[in-house]
């Protein structure tokens, strides 16, 4: 058993490979083995990971995607077991996730795990989603007093509108589960800027601002929506 071991949770980022920090770069590559999640067989950080090749020591375990946790958290359990004998073996063990590992990071619930259990674990901070998306369309997300709010798509329109027009710019994070409340908030208050991200950093991102075509289309999971009042002249 090495006593001196650690866990390191490493950030990728929102995907790709250029956004990933020179120092997360380093963590991968000198671990022994790199745990990452993904689901229905698809996985944007074994795709990362892959891309740095780092694919022979990856080894991707898939979680379901529902709105029970049960199986998810015997997932989490699981790998919490693998990791725990990978420590005790004396490995160098990263387990990798997108965006950041701070912020709605699946990657966490094992963190807990493992601590519980006294295994030392370390945190890497990458680059989140909603920050390389606002660079990708020259957003200042938040000036002056305004202030920045990041939530998941539980959001109501009511609540987007008195927010905004406060001066809270919002994130909202897998912005599927708001979608109808979304729709809403636009027809309610067009006079605001909506701002919509899927796959930012990899091949295929798309970013839209066209209000007449976000009122209408179905956000998928892994997107991300920003809304913000309206600059004064």
């Amino acid at each position: 058993m090495n006593s001196h071991n650690t866990i390191h949770f490493v950030s990728l980022g929102p995907g790709g490979a250029d956004h990933v920090t020179l120092g997360n770069a380093r963590q991968i590559e000198s671990a022994d083995k790199i745990y990452c999640f993904g689901s229905g067989g698809k996985s944007h950080c074994a795709d990362t990971l892959r891309i740095l090749g780092h694919e022979s020591k990856t080894e991707v375990i898939d979680i379901p995607m529902a709105s029970d946790r049960t199986d998810a958290i015997t997932a989490y359990e699981a790998l919490a077991r693998k990791i725990t004998i990978d420590y005790h073996d004396g490995k160098r063990i990263a387990v990798a996730t997108e965006g950041d590992t701070g912020l709605f990071a699946t990657t966490h619930y094992v963190m807990d795990i493992l601590t519980e259990h006294g295994i030392s674990c370390r945190q890497h901070a990458g680059v989140p989603a909603f920050i390389a998306a606002g660079a990708m369309a020259r957003l200042h997300l938040a000036k002056l007093d305004e202030r920045l709010l990041i939530v998941p798509g539980t959001i109501t329109a009511d609540e987007l509108g008195t927010l905004v027009e406060n001066g809270t710019n919002v994130v909202i994070m897998k912005p599927s589960k708001a979608t109808e409340e979304i729709h809403k908030c636009i027809r309610s208050h067009p006079e605001f800027l909506y701002h919509y991200f899927r796959n930012v950093g990899m091949a295929d991102e798309e970013y839209i601002y066209d209000m007449v075509e976000l009122a209408e289309m179905r956000y998928p999971y892994f997107s991300i929506m920003i809304i913000m009042k309206q600059k004064r002249q």
